[in-house]
């Protein structure tokens, strides 16, 4: 019975995929997969560039609400069709990044400045998460999950 329990503890970490630190090279990746993204869909509202940055199957948990590739098109759209709009600034604050495999997920903080004339026009905050997932030799969001916090 010792024999046996000594066996299975062995082999639990060749069982399991053991969460590691992606190398330097991953996550500089995935922090700018983060970047990028932000600064394509929702700085620039290019969503030509979803493909790049998205899983087909992605989803956002945003304050309560379930986005995926459909409703961020419809909210590039919608951005598109104000010609008025402000321009937005995002700045990210990594937290840490953890590797199971093929996926990395990472939290981190994010804020953004919306300017228009040179005046500041609105401010936000948020607490936010990322899986990323290895597809091909790239790295694509599969899903993220944003908490909005109180602006200081």
């Amino acid at each position: 019975m010792k024999q046996l329990l000594i066996i299975i503890l062995l082999a639990i970490p060749f069982l399991t995929k053991a969460q590691t630190q992606p190398s330097k090279e991953e996550e500089t990746a995935v922090q700018q997969l983060v970047i990028d993204t932000f600064q394509s869909l929702l700085s620039d509202y290019d969503s030509t560039k979803m493909d790049t940055y998205l899983t087909p199957d992605f989803i956002l948990l945003e304050h309560g609400e379930v986005w995926n590739n459909d409703t961020i098109q419809y909210y590039i759209t919608k951005a598109l069709q104000n010609s008025d709009r402000a321009t937005r600034t995002n700045r990210f604050e990594f937290i840490k990044m953890e590797k199971s495999g093929d996926m990395i997920w990472a939290g981190y903080k994010n804020w953004a400045v919306w300017t228009k004339d040179h005046e500041i026009v609105h401010k936000m905050h948020w607490l936010e998460s990322v899986v990323a997932v290895k597809v091909g030799e790239i790295w694509k969001l599969k899903m993220m999950h944003s908490t909005r916090i109180e602006n200081e």
